[in-house]
């Protein structure tokens, strides 16, 4: 059961990983064509999709850190630690994202909206490529 665990997990961190490229690809794609709705719609699912993975990412990891750690038997490791801290830091910056991108929308601000979500987007996938990898090692 620990390694299906395992295996949901990265593959979940994974696809929130390829997902933030994704809409990272979008936001640059879409520069100077605001007016294209269908470009708009594109991120919006993207980032809807994103926030899925980023919530299953926290259930499968908590699950994970229950199953492993749950009976107070083992020391939680640093770099489990560090992966946990880097996660806090994907989802803050993917919250921020969508909710700053928000609230430009609907002050019509598009072309700042874009700016600004490409930046938090940028680094919640920078974060996510280091929780891949501290993923990786933090539950040996």
């Amino acid at each position: 059961m620990f390694e299906l665990l395992k295996m949901a997990h990265l593959i979940t961190i994974a696809m929130v990983s390829g997902l933030l490229l994704s809409h990272y690809v979008a936001l640059r794609a879409s520069a100077g064509r605001e007016a294209e709705a269908g470009m708009a719609l594109a991120r919006r699912t993207l980032a809807d999709i994103t926030s899925f993975g980023v919530a299953f990412a926290w259930i499968t990891g908590l699950t994970l850190l229950w199953s492993q750690y749950g009976s107070g038997e083992h020391p939680l490791s640093s770099w489990f630690t560090a992966k946990f801290l880097l996660v806090c830091v994907l989802t803050l910056a993917h919250v921020m994202q969508r909710v700053r991108a928000s609230q430009l929308r609907r002050a019509g601000d598009f072309v700042r909206g874009r700016r600004i979500a490409e930046r938090w987007v940028s680094f919640a996938w920078i974060s996510a490529l280091f929780v891949i990898c501290l993923a990786v090692i933090a539950f040996k």
